[in-house]
């Protein structure tokens, strides 16, 4: 029989009875607390549970307890609910409630099977980030590149290595998900990083993750006849291909130009993610504890730091103005930011424990999905904007064809039209081209750069949280 254990609305468990009493006995579990089994009817206290059947009456008996109150059989000498033995003293009742919170054993947040799948899940999910980021293609003005196709044949060894290290990585971090547990794991995902962020930083082609990208040559299409020509041409795409990072691009946004602010955020985004993730899993941890306070310390640090264009509250502010939907996107990644913070700053030991769980998965959460805040809503501009130039191209082009015809007097023009036409892409096939690629050039790149962000401090939660232990009474089923 497993015990589920209910505090506060929040759940625990499973454990196994011998566990269950064990808890009780050490102050980990109350007696106030509630527990289930699979097939009762309903959540009954601890010591009712402990003590008798799970959906009926509570025992009745003229003897309880004197530490937990739980009824006692007449020749009982072993409290069940508690553990107690009858024949020991007890503390005083005054003696316990003065005891200190934060010296009171914490239960794990999670059973080991939901902590073990929790963290793998995440080590693997930052992993095919990182396989996507390197396999996805390309797409500018129409045209496709994939740049992991080929890559020898590239002239720079800063390219090879900008495609191979984060599908290198990525399925790395895949294998370790399930091959290393715990603080192994962690030491070879930090090794990881430090060697991918050592080759970058030593070169700053690598570092702005620029690769071979297709670009529209600037030869203008023709306007439209205004009479029927004797040969038929038509506009072709002279495509050609220059590195750039075309998501820096089209964002308007260079770190280079902004790299104190940059590392500061960083550092502090990085040590909010360690902090309250490793809290989360082990919130004793007076480690994680310091990190989260670093981390939060930072953040406020960085939007109220003076920078080259002055501090980045006000320039939420002007871009509010300016550019409306970036400018909401930037205030609601700084709420998030900021609320991580204080949520960091108020989670102190003194608080219920599934209080501080909830404020720890909370800030999580914030930190880590605030990064998307600005960057839907301005690349869902770009989409919009260059959706709009393909379909005006494409009309220009469609219309430049259409005009050598002329009046068309039999089926054999009317044939020639066509498959002229064909030749030529339609409005509404730019559109959907365009729109799709896009979005591709964006997942692309968010999942680079955030796979790259994350990898650091995935590896440092692996190692301060180490190896899990199972709990007593822990047992393998084998099909």
């Amino acid at each position: 029989m497993m015990i589920h254990v209910s505090r506060d609305g929040q759940q625990f468990g499973p454990y196994s009875p011998e566990d269950v009493q064990k808890y009780l006995a050490d102050g980990s579990l109350l007696t106030s607390d509630m527990g289930w089994t699979e097939g009762a009817a309903d959540w009954v206290p601890l010591p009712q549970l402990m003590g008798g059947e799970v959906d009926g009456p509570p025992p009745v008996s003229s003897l309880s307890c004197p530490k937990c109150g739980a009824g006692l059989e007449p020749d009982q000498v072993v409290c069940l609910a508690c553990g107690h033995n009858l024949d020991d003293p007890i503390e005083e009742l005054e003696t316990v409630a003065v005891a200190p919170q934060e010296k009171r054993k914490i239960p794990p947040s999670l059973s080991y099977e939901n902590e073990m799948a929790d963290r793998s899940s995440f080590v693997n999910s930052a992993g095919w980030g990182l396989v996507m980021a390197s396999l996805l293609p390309i797409f500018g003005d129409g045209q496709w590149n994939v740049p992991v196709w080929k890559f020898w044949e590239l002239d720079q060894w800063q390219l090879m290595f900008s495609i191979l290290a984060p599908v290198v990585v990525g399925f790395a971090m895949i294998i370790l998900a399930t091959a290393l547990h715990g603080r192994a794991r962690g030491v070879v995902i930090t090794v990881l990083a430090l060697m991918v962020y050592g080759v970058s930083f030593s070169d700053s082609q690598i570092s702005s993750l620029e690769l071979v990208t297709p670009v529209e040559d600037a030869e203008p299409i023709p306007e439209p006849f205004k009479e029927e020509q004797s040969t038929v041409k038509i506009p072709e795409k002279k495509m050609e291909l220059k590195e750039k990072n075309v998501f820096y691009e089209k964002m308007d946004f260079d770190p280079g130009d902004h790299f104190l602010s940059v590392m500061i955020f960083v550092v502090a985004w990085g040590c909010l993610v360690i902090g309250a993730k490793t809290r989360y899993y082990r919130i004793e941890s007076v480690v994680a504890y310091v990190i989260a306070q670093i981390g939060a310390v930072a953040m406020i640090v960085f939007w109220v730091m003076p920078g080259e264009t002055g501090m980045p509250i006000v320039a939420v502010i002007d871009f509010l103005s300016s550019n409306l939907l970036l400018g909401v996107g930037l205030l609601l990644m700084m709420v998030m930011q900021i609320g991580a913070a204080v949520l960091c700053f108020i989670n102190t030991l003194g608080r219920r424990p599934s209080q501080m769980k909830q404020f720890s998965n909370t800030a999580v959460m914030l930190v880590i999905t605030s990064i998307a805040m600005p960057v839907l809503p301005a690349w869902g501009k770009v989409i919009w904007d260059e959706c709009k130039d393909d379909h005006e191209r494409a009309k220009k082009r469609l219309a430049y064809v259409e005009s050598q015809f002329g009046t068309i007097y039999t089926g054999n023009q009317a044939t020639q039209k066509e498959l002229a036409l064909n030749k030529v892409d339609k409005p509404h096939n730019a559109v959907i081209s365009a729109s799709c690629g896009w979005l591709m050039n964006g997942v692309k790149y968010v999942a680079w750069l955030g796979g790259l962000l994350i990898l650091l401090p995935l590896g440092v939660i692996e190692t301060i949280c180490g190896t899990r232990e199972r709990e007593e009474g822990f047992i393998v089923q084998q099909q």
